[in-house]
C-alpha cells in the first residue's frame, strides 16, 4: 500500500508494465504533478492510495490488482473526478507501440465499482457523491490482465547460405516494452457551478416579511411583502433557498429534458419540476415550451380514478370504503362518543357525557361536536351492517336530511377504518403515470449500454400529507364542521389546508416542508420514508407551490409566475372530503382543490442530489444551466 499526499486539486499516478516476449520484466514508476486550485476556501486538503505490487514475470491471462481511491482529509466537501491514459512505449521509451497487436488489445483494465462512478462527456468518471471530510472515494479499477491471446513468440525465419540454412528468431518489437496506466484525478471544492452556491449568491441579502397568502410580483425593489426571485425560508433549524414569483433564470437541462428549479432540500439537493421537452434554437438547446407542452404527455390525466372514496387523495391508496347515505326521516338515534366491538356486534358507549339522541335534523349540529358514532337501527347495540361513522354534517347539495356516513364493518373503529383506506396498497393513477414516463423515457437506464439518470437523484421525501386539520375524521373527538359551525360547509380537511390557507396567531401563513408521518413520506429507500416509490420521482406539494408565489383562492391569479402554464396541474397534496367529493390540491395561478376523477397537468418533480454541478448556461430559457 502506497500512500501520497498532496494539498492541490490534480493527482496523478502513473504506472508502467514492462514485457518482454519470453519472460516478462515488470517495472512500476510513478509520476506526479499538480496544479493549483482557485476554488481553496476552507481547509482543503486530499490524499490517495493505491494498492499495486509489480509481478516479477508479467505472463498472458495473469491479472495484477490495480486501485486507487481519494481520502478527503480537508474540511471543505469536494467532488471527484478521474479518467485514465494507457499507452505502451518500446524498450528505450523512445517510440509509441499500438495497444492492438495482430487484433487483439493486450492489455485489459478491469472494473470493481463502476456504479460508483458516470462517465461523461468530458472523459471522466466522476464520483456520484459529494466527498466530504473525512470520506474517501471506492476504487473504479480492479485489476489489469495481459490478454490471454497476446503473442510476442515470432516465428523462426530461415535462410539459406553458404554453410547451410540458418534460422533465428527475429526481435519481436515489444520485447522490453513497457505498458503505461497513468491515472488522473481531480478533486474541486463543491461550489464552482454548483446550484446551492448560485442560489444562495442570488438570494436576498436581508431578511423580510414573505406574504404567502398573497401572489409574488416582480418590484423594482424585490424586498416586498409578497416576495420575488430567490428567498430563504428557514424550517427546523434549516435553510431553505427556493425560487418564487416572476423569475426566469432556474431553467435546467437535465436527461435531455426541461425542468424548472423551485427550491433546494434539508440535505442541499435541489427540488425541480418538469417543464417540457427542449428545442433547439441555431444548434444550442432551449427550454421554451408552453402550456400543455410543460405537462407529461402534452396532456391531461387524472389524480385517481373514484371521488367517493376518502381513499383516493391518497398517493398511495388502500380500501376504497364509499361513503353511504339514507333518509333517516324523524327516526331518533343515539350519537356516541365511542363504539367497542364483539365479533360481529358493535355497542355505543352511553356512559355520562358520551352520547346524545334526537333525531337527526334536530340533533346534527350537537353530533358534530364529538358524537359521530351511531347504530342505523336507532338502538345502542348493533351488528356490523348497521354501525356507521358519521362525516357530514351539512345538507346543501342534495336533499335536506340526508345522513352520510362510512360503515365500520369489519372495522373497530375510525383510526383502524382510516388506517384501511390510506394503506400504501396501490398506486394512484397519477403515481403510476408519472413512474411509466420515467421508464419510457429511459431515465432509469433500463435500455443496455445507456445511463442511468436515477443515480444523480437523490432519494427524498415526496409528502402526500393525510394527516387531518379538520372533520369529523380528525379522531373521534373532534369537531365535524356544520354551517352553524361557521366554515367549510362539512369537508374534513387535511394538513396542506393549515399549512396554505390558515394563518397562525400572528396571522402569518406558513408553508411546511417537513412531512409529519412516515407513511405518508414517499421515497425509493425505506431508509428516510416509506419505501413506496418504484423511482426516485415525485409530486409537488401545496406548500412547495405556496413558497413558489402561488396564492391559495386569490382574487388575482398569479399568471406571471414561473410555475404558471396556463393549465391547471395537479399537485400531491390531499385537500378535503366532503360528502362524496375527494379533493386533492392543483395550481394554476392560484392553489385549490379538485376531485381526483377531473383530468388535469401532471409535472412531475425530481431533487438532484447535494454537490451536483451544472457545466455551462445562466438559467434563462434560451441559455439553460446544462447538468450532465
Amino acid at each position: 500500500m502506497k500512500n501520497v499526499k498532496n494539498k492541490k486539486a490534480i493527482l496523478l499516478s502513473c504506472l508502467a508494465l514492462g514485457i518482454v516476449a519470453v519472460g516478462a520484466v515488470f517495472a512500476f514508476s510513478r509520476d506526479s504533478s499538480t496544479l493549483n486550485n482557485s476554488f481553496m476556501i476552507a481547509d482543503y486538503k486530499i490524499a490517495y492510495s493505491e494498492d499495486f505490487v509489480a509481478p516479477s514475470n508479467w505472463q498472458p491471462c495473469e491479472e495484477v490488482a490495480k486501485t486507487f481511491t481519494v481520502k478527503n482529509e480537508g474540511n471543505a466537501a469536494v467532488n471527484v473526478r478521474i479518467r485514465y491514459e494507457d499507452y505502451w512505449r518500446n524498450k528505450v521509451d523512445t517510440q509509441d507501440l499500438l495497444p492492438v497487436k495482430d487484433g487483439v488489445t493486450l492489455a485489459i483494465i478491469n472494473f470493481q465499482n463502476e456504479s460508483d462512478w458516470i462517465l461523461k462527456s468530458d472523459g471522466y468518471y466522476h464520483y456520484k457523491n459529494v466527498l466530504g471530510p473525512g470520506a474517501m472515494t471506492s476504487s473504479l479499477l480492479k485489476s489489469v490482465t495481459l490478454n490471454c491471446e497476446a503473442n510476442f513468440d515470432k516465428d523462426n525465419i530461415c535462410t539459406k547460405t553458404a554453410n547451410g540454412t540458418v534460422c533465428e528468431k527475429p526481435a519481436d518489437e515489444y520485447e522490453g516494452a513497457t505498458y503505461h496506466l497513468r491515472l488522473i484525478a481531480e478533486t474541486k471544492q463543491v461550489g464552482a457551478n454548483n446550484f446551492n452556491d448560485v442560489m444562495a449568491s442570488q438570494a436576498n441579502p436581508r431578511g423580510y416579511h414573505v406574504d404567502f397568502t398573497k401572489k409574488a410580483v416582480k418590484s423594482d425593489d424585490v424586498f416586498v411583502a409578497n416576495g420575488n426571485g430567490v428567498n430563504i425560508y428557514r424550517e427546523n433549524g434549516h435553510d431553505i433557498y427556493y425560487y418564487r414569483g416572476e423569475v426566469d433564470n432556474n431553467n435546467v437541462l437535465w436527461a435531455n429534458l426541461c425542468w424548472k428549479i423551485l427550491r433546494t432540500t434539508y440535505t442541499g439537493g435541489v427540488k425541480m419540476v418538469y417543464n417540457g421537452e427542449p428545442s433547439t434554437v441555431n444548434g444550442m438547446k432551449q427550454c421554451n415550451a408552453t402550456g400543455v407542452y410543460t405537462q407529461i404527455g402534452n396532456r391531461d390525466y387524472r389524480f385517481n380514478g373514484s371521488s367517493y372514496s376518502m381513499a383516493d387523495v391518497g398517493y398511495k391508496y388502500g380500501t376504497r370504503v364509499q361513503v353511504t347515505s339514507f333518509n333517516p326521516g324523524s327516526t331518533v338515534f343515539v350519537y356516541s362518543n365511542d363504539v367497542s366491538r364483539n365479533g360481529n356486534t358493535y355497542t355505543l358507549d352511553t356512559s355520562e357525557g358520551q352520547s346524545i339522541s334526537g333525531a337527526w335534523l334536530d340533533t346534527r349540529d350537537a353530533a358534530a361536536e364529538r358524537y359521530h358514532y351511531f347504530c342505523r337501527n336507532g338502538a345502542t347495540t348493533c351488528d356490523n351492517t348497521q354501525i356507521g361513522y358519521l362525516s357530514y354534517f351539512n345538507d346543501n347539495w342534495t336533499t335536506a336530511g340526508q345522513m352520510r356516513y362510512f360503515s365500520l364493518n369489519g372495522y373497530n373503529d375510525v383510526e383502524q377504518l382510516k388506517d384501511a383506506m390510506f394503506a400504501n396498497s396501490n398506486s394512484s393513477t397519477a403515481k403510476s403515470t408519472i413512474e411509466s414516463w420515467f421508464v419510457n423515457k429511459n431515465l432509469d437506464g433500463h435500455i443496455a449500454g445507456t445511463r442511468n439518470y436515477e443515480d444523480d437523484l437523490e432519494d427524498t421525501v415526496y409528502c402526500g400529507d393525510r394527516s387531518f386539520f379538520g372533520g369529523s375524521f380528525r379522531n373521534k373527538d373532534a369537531h365535524g364542521f356544520t354551517p352553524s359551525a361557521g366554515s367549510n360547509s362539512s369537508y374534513n380537511l387535511f394538513g396542506e389546508w393549515e399549512n396554505i390557507d390558515t394563518p397562525d396567531d400572528s396571522g402569518d401563513i406558513h408553508p411546511k416542508l417537513e412531512c409529519p408521518s412516515v407513511r405518508d413520506s414517499y421515497t425509493k429507500s425505506a431508509e428516510n420514508g416509506n419505501g413506496q416509490l418504484g423511482h426516485k420521482i415525485g409530486m409537488l406539494t401545496a406548500s412547495e407551490v405556496s413558497l413558489a408565489g402561488m396564492p391559495y383562492y386569490a382574487n388575482e391569479a398569479a399568471t406571471e409566475n414561473y410555475l404558471y402554464n396556463g393549465r391547471e396541474v395537479w399537485t400531491m397534496s390531499p385537500a378535503v372530503y366532503g360528502a362524496e367529493y375527494a379533493g386533492v390540491y392543483t395550481f394554476s395561478g392560484v392553489t385549490g382543490s379538485k376531485g381526483v376523477y377531473a383530468e388535469y397537468g401532471i409535472r412531475p418533480a425530481v431533487t438532484l442530489k447535494a454537490g451536483m454541478n451544472f457545466i455551462t448556461g445562466n438559467g434563462e430559457k434560451t441559455d439553460p444551466y446544462i447538468v450532465e
